[in-house]
C-alpha cells in the first residue's frame, strides 16, 4: 500500500470511483429484479411452447413452399384458343364458336333420329339394334347426354380416320356416313355442351 501514497491525494478519489462502481454493479441485477414484475412459471411455459410452434409452423410453410414452387419462368405470350381438353379417354374436343346456334331442337334431335336411333333406340328389340349395345341409347335427350363424347368419337373423328385409313377405323353410323356438312355441325353442337339437352 506504500506505493498509493506515492500517487498523492488522488489515490482516496480513486479508490471512492471503484468501490462506487463496484456497488454500482452488484446493486443493480438486485435493483432491476426487485423493479421487474413477478412472472408465472405456467405462462412462460406456455409462451415459450407458443413460440416453438410458431417456428416450426413458419419452418414447415418455407420447406412446403420451396418444395411445391416451380422454378421461376421467364412469362410466355399468350397463345390462341386451344381446343377443349380431352375427357377420360378421349381426343380433344375442337372450340366451340361464340356464335354456336346449334341446339337439341335445331339440330341434335334431327341428326340422331336420321342417323342415330335407328340402331341406338330404347324402343327397339334387340334383334333389330344391329348389334348396339343396349344401354346406348339416343331416342331421348337424357339418354343421349352420357354418350355424347362417345358419339363424337365414332361419328366425327372415325369417319376423318376412315378417309385415311379405312381398315382402321370403325365410323358411325355403319350404314352410311352422314354429309360431311352434318358431320362438322355435331361436332359443333357436341364441344358446345350439346345445347338443349
Amino acid at each position: 500500500m506504500g506505493h498509493l501514497h506515492n500517487l498523492g491525494p488522488a489515490v482516496p478519489l480513486l479508490l471512492l470511483f471503484a468501490c462506487d462502481a463496484i456497488a454500482t454493479r452488484q446493486a443493480t441485477p438486485t435493483a432491476m429484479l426487485a423493479a421487474a414484475p413477478a412472472r408465472d412459471p405456467k405462462a412462460d411455459k406456455a409462451d415459450k411452447a407458443a413460440r416453438r410452434a410458431e417456428r416450426q409452423a413458419a419452418k414447415a410453410r418455407g420447406n412446403k413452399a420451396t418444395e411445391k414452387a416451380p422454378p421461376a419462368r421467364p412469362a410466355k405470350p399468350a397463345k390462341p384458343a386451344k381446343p377443349s381438353a380431352p375427357t377420360a379417354g378421349g381426343a380433344p374436343l375442337p372450340p366451340c364458336p361464340h356464335d354456336n346456334a346449334l341446339t337439341y331442337r335445331s339440330f341434335g334431335a334431327g341428326f340422331l333420329r336420321t342417323w342415330c336411333t335407328g340402331c341406338h333406340s330404347s324402343a327397339l328389340a334387340a334383334a333389330d339394334r344391329q348389334d348396339a349395345p343396349d344401354d346406348v341409347n339416343f331416342d331421348r335427350p337424357e339418354l343421349f347426354k352420357p354418350h355424347q363424347r362417345l358419339v363424337y368419337e365414332r361419328a366425327v373423328l372415325e369417319v376423318h380416320k376412315s378417309q385415311i385409313d379405312p381398315a382402321s377405323a370403325s365410323p358411325m353410323p355403319p350404314a352410311g356416313l352422314a354429309p360431311a356438312a352434318d358431320l362438322r355441325r355435331l361436332g359443333q353442337w357436341i364441344a358446345c355442351g350439346s345445347p338443349g339437352l
